[in-house]
């Protein structure tokens, strides 16, 4: 009987004919399935380039887009609005700007998420590098019509509000999961006031905060499609990685265009300034939640 016993509990943990028994993994089963490129916020980046070429292409390219971007920057300013944004003369980016991208990479380090370190800075860095670039020595701002006074250099994307939404979301990037909403909710809020203040006192067009927002979040997007786990999504949240920023910029036109024969061209600008940095922070933060980003 001893004997009879003691074959079972050997069977049972070799299995049949003395097979090994299965290997008991000490990681979760969503870690085990490897870091793969994730097809969600990879379609998130694909709606955020066409969005930013939609909006360079009415908002600059066209006489009509233009025009009304023209009527935003020539209307008159009530003064309560510009004391507000006028705080934002006094905010100074650089130092904000080295104490991020030297602060950022520490913090990862220190959390041992050594490639989060590479996707904040690709986010950060990336996206200032990227906003120069394409501002001074790739994309034209040509005169179409005639421009009112309003100033013709180019101005697409804004480096304000390219620099506050990449420092926003390259902090999220390295923070524990737990804590990104905690840090997106008034991080959005902050990016919302730098990008209707530029369009207040007249230093950016609406198209200027819309491609920054579009840029940064493009460039989040690819960190988060290499660093996070291939999960299976519903269609439905394809479509909405996909369209949400396309929406945004489509929204940007036709509240513009509604406005900009009644005089309220300026207002729906600041509004949908700051608006549509509140609904990219949400998106890229539902998706870096989404796809677990380096899950502590």
């Amino acid at each position: 009987m001893g004997f009879m016993q003691v074959s079972l509990v050997l069977e049972n943990s070799l299995g049949p004919a003395g097979a090994p028994a299965e290997k008991v993994h000490a990681y979760p089963a969503w870690h085990r399935r490897g870091r793969r490129i994730a097809a969600l916020p990879l379609l998130g980046a694909l709606g955020c380039v066409l969005a930013f070429a939609y909006t360079y292409w009415f908002f600059v390219l066209t006489p009509s887009g233009q025009r009304i971007e023209n009527n935003a920057l020539l209307a008159g300013r009530p003064s309560t609005t510009d004391s507000i944004a006028g705080l934002l003369r006094d905010v100074d980016f650089v130092p904000v700007l080295g104490v991020t991208a030297v602060v950022l990479p520490l913090l990862a380090l220190a959390r041992r998420r050594y490639a989060l370190a590479g996707g904040a800075l690709v986010t950060l860095l990336g996206s200032l590098a990227a906003a120069q670039f394409l501002k001074l020595a790739v994309l034209p701002r040509p005169r179409l019509g005639d421009s009112d006074g309003a100033p013709g250099h180019n101005s697409f994307p804004s480096g304000h509000v390219t620099a506050a939404m990449a420092v926003l979301l390259a902090t999220m990037l390295v923070l524990p999961r737990r804590y990104r909403w905690w840090a997106a909710i008034p991080g959005a809020l902050g990016v919302a006031w730098v990008a209707a203040s530029t369009v207040v006192l007249g230093w950016h067009r609406l198209s200027d905060t819309l491609g920054a927002f579009f840029l940064v979040s493009a460039l989040c997007c690819l960190a988060i499609t290499f660093r996070g786990q291939k999960p299976r999504r519903s269609f439905g949240a394809q479509v909405t990685a996909l369209l949400v920023p396309v929406l945004v910029a489509g929204t940007g036109y036709l509240a513009t265009s509604a406005g900009a024969e009644g005089g309220g061209v300026l207002v729906m600008a600041v509004v949908l300034a700051a608006l549509s940095s509140m609904v990219m922070v949400a998106l890229v933060t539902w998706l870096m939640l989404g796809e677990r980003v380096q899950r502590p």
